[in-house]
């Protein structure tokens, strides 16, 4: 597969993240029809483009989650894909570190640990006080020519579940809260608190 700079893509670590999550989970026919959406589980690729990975993700979400609406299968998910993620060389480093790093100082470098997982997230991250920081992560400009409008309702929702997901694995309670979703540009504003 040949990927431009512009293309947003994925990297097997999120797929093996998720592999690991709902490794029993995963029915023949769930595979089948992941590897005919270009995802074979059994030959895992560097990457993978960001729209495979989201038509995988509502297929998931259905298999998954039936009972539940598209916004909360994609949130838990994200929950989920944490859960497996840190399963991985890089998600048990990820974690190890963050313990060590406390919980203020792995949000205010998310987008360091985000771009493990893909190369078209852009995140900012303003400190707001002693436990509150907000987190924007969307879709960055120059990936937007190739991601369709139809984005947000999965990643907004799947990175609110990988946030709070995060907070769990740091042994915290706390929210996470969705400030801003704007529309043209997938991806939102979250407020993270934790007790």
């Amino acid at each position: 597969m040949s990927v431009t700079s512009a293309e947003p893509v994925v990297f097997a670590t999120a797929v093996e993240g998720t592999r690991k999550a709902y490794a029993r989970r995963f029915t023949p026919e769930l595979r089948a029809e992941l590897k005919a959406l270009g995802m074979d589980l059994e030959a895992i690729q560097a990457a993978y483009p960001l729209n495979t990975w989201l038509a995988a993700a509502r297929l998931m979400g259905r298999a998954f989650f039936p009972e539940l609406e598209e916004a909360e299968r994609q949130r838990q998910l994200g929950r989920e894909f944490m859960k497996g993620y840190v399963q991985t060389a890089i998600g048990f480093a990820t974690l190890t570190t963050a313990k060590l790093i406390g919980v203020k100082r792995t949000l205010l470098r998310m987008g360091r640990n985000f771009r493990t997982a893909a190369n078209y997230i852009e995140v900012d991250v303003l400190d707001v006080g002693p436990r509150e920081v907000h987190l924007r992560a969307q879709v960055g400009e120059e990936f937007m020519p190739r991601v369709g409008p139809a984005a947000n309702d999965i990643i907004l929702h799947y990175r609110r579940g990988v946030l709070e997901e995060t907070l769990v694995l740091l042994g915290v309670t706390g929210t996470v809260d969705v400030l801003e979703a704007p529309a043209q540009r997938p991806g939102g504003l979250f407020r993270i608190t934790w007790s």
